[in-house]
């Protein structure tokens, strides 16, 4: 899978140009939640979402900052979307590890765009004014379909479109909302071709986790929604079909932040953090996790703030 990520310079200009002015703003007296900052500005409450990864992040964001002289409460593993963007917004949490696609998405259902910066873009129009984030990380964790390594020889499959051809024959295996989506059967229906009957589309409900990974290898389900850095991609020998038609929304690392507590200290941290991610990183560090290493999430995080120079204080 090709992990790179296309852009435009113009567009990526403009986009930077908002984000600079937005941030610009919520470093001032008057933040764009509106009303006076209140409590310590460097008193940092972080969570995460219930998934490996989400929890790395965080514990990243929260070791760079404790460096930096910021005092950080953890309270990790809080569910979906639904629970904690409302907890940043009511202030039980401060900052959240998030993904530009997914978090456009609960925010603007109907959006079409796809590619880095029109989702950027379109972010940054209905994020409300309650919520910053931050410069988005080039590390990107995505939606994907995914065939095992078999199926791609015996069909000569290289893309989404490739996979067309068989639609009769092919069970995909993902969450129920899949079936629904314009970033999922509805999307490759219309770009690809790719027809799934009902009686062929299996709902599994772990995110492209173990049960996902093991209805693929077994044969259950032809083709399956895997995440992109998901270590089982590799593990299991799977083989991620490219999107040329950008189906699958990009998803860049973001530090979502409630905007009164955003400072120019804290986005001095990010951005530097978000900068050194990458999306082989993430890989490398789900897989030190949720392999057979034994690694801690708070553990992983750690070797990677030292790795990276963030374990002394900016400017030192």
């Amino acid at each position: 899978m090709n992990r790179s990520r296309h852009t435009r310079p113009a567009v990526v200009t403009t986009v930077l140009a908002v984000i600079a002015m937005l941030l610009a703003a919520c470093g001032s007296s008057n933040p764009l939640g509106g009303g006076e900052i209140s409590g310590d500005l460097k008193s940092i409450r972080i969570g995460s979402a219930d998934f490996t990864e989400s929890k790395i992040l965080a514990e990243i964001y929260a070791q760079a900052l404790e460096v930096n002289g910021f005092t950080i409460s953890r309270n990790f593993g809080i569910g979906s979307r639904e629970t904690y963007i409302p907890a940043v917004q009511d202030h039980s949490i401060d900052l959240i590890p998030e993904y530009t696609g997914n978090l456009l998405q609960y925010f603007d259902a109907d959006s079409t765009a796809t590619t880095p910066d029109e989702v950027l873009l379109d972010l940054l129009r209905v994020l409300p004014g309650s919520l910053s984030i931050l410069y988005p990380s080039p590390a990107e964790d995505k939606d994907t379909l995914a065939v095992s390594e078999e199926t791609a020889q015996r069909w000569n499959l290289r893309t989404i479109g490739d996979l067309a051809a068989y639609s009769p024959e092919v069970k995909v295996g993902a969450p129920s909302e899949f079936q629904t989506r314009q970033t999922g059967l509805v999307g490759l229906k219309e770009k690809y071709g790719l027809d799934i009957a009902p009686a062929n589309f299996i709902a599994i409900s772990d995110g492209g986790g173990p049960a996902t990974v093991k209805a693929l290898t077994n044969g259950t389900v032809t083709a399956a929604n895997i995440f992109s850095t998901s270590p089982a991609i590799e593990q299991s020998r799977l083989v991620v079909l490219e999107d040329p038609e950008n189906v699958f929304l990009a998803a860049n690392v973001v530090p979502l932040v409630a905007s009164q507590k955003m400072s120019d200290e804290l986005k001095t941290v990010l951005d530097a953090v978000s900068a050194k991610l990458t999306t082989e990183a993430l890989i490398e560090l789900n897989t030190s996790v949720e392999g057979n290493q034994g690694v801690d999430p708070d553990e992983a995080a750690a070797t990677w703030i030292a790795e990276n120079g963030f374990d002394q204080p900016m400017g030192k």
